[in-house]
């Protein structure tokens, strides 16, 4: 990696780990809006991850007795793309193929906790869903931060922009 593509690394960890924590938090902010009867704030809040999430009573964890806005497993990815964006990871970086192997690793157990109780052979539970979505998460997240820094280096718009400071020169 050279130097243009270790600084904004840095700079979409910073990011990343920013814009996930800020969903973190507001997955978390319902409940304590509805505590304290804001219900139109947090209502505007569950519509809005109703969108990604379903939301479902019995697979949301609770805080002040009012659910979070998103379900276990979806806590568990969000958490994780937060957690996965503060590191660096450069063991997931090697090659195209060493990425999508860590990708298939993460989302093997996911698949597991989700379909293993319709055959029969596992019940999932509420922290099952949880950790798997964390794992998930803390995985993918590394891949995504080292993604938009390479594409943001990398940017087609840089190649116009070159060109176009070239030819602006050229007609002077």
């Amino acid at each position: 990696m050279n130097q243009a593509t270790s600084s904004n690394s840095v700079s979409m960890r910073i990011f990343v780990a920013g814009a996930w924590g800020v969903l973190c938090a507001l997955i978390l902010a319902p409940p304590i809006l509805a505590s304290h009867n804001f219900d139109g704030a947090a209502a505007g809040i569950y519509f809005c991850f109703s969108c990604i999430c379903h939301q479902a009573p019995e697979r949301v964890f609770r805080i002040l007795d009012f659910p979070l806005a998103v379900c276990h497993r979806c806590s568990g990815i969000y958490l994780g793309f937060f957690l996965g964006a503060l590191f660096k990871n450069n063991g997931l970086h090697r090659s195209p193929g060493t990425r999508r192997n860590w990708i298939l690793a993460a989302a093997c157990p996911v698949v597991f906790d989700a379909l293993a109780p319709y055959w029969g052979l596992w019940t999932n539970t509420s922290w099952t869903r949880f950790a798997t979505g964390l794992v998930f998460g803390l995985l993918t997240s590394s891949l995504l931060v080292r993604g938009i820094a390479e594409f943001i280096t990398e940017a087609p718009w840089r190649l116009f922009a070159s060109g176009a400071s070239r030819l602006q020169g050229g007609l002077s």
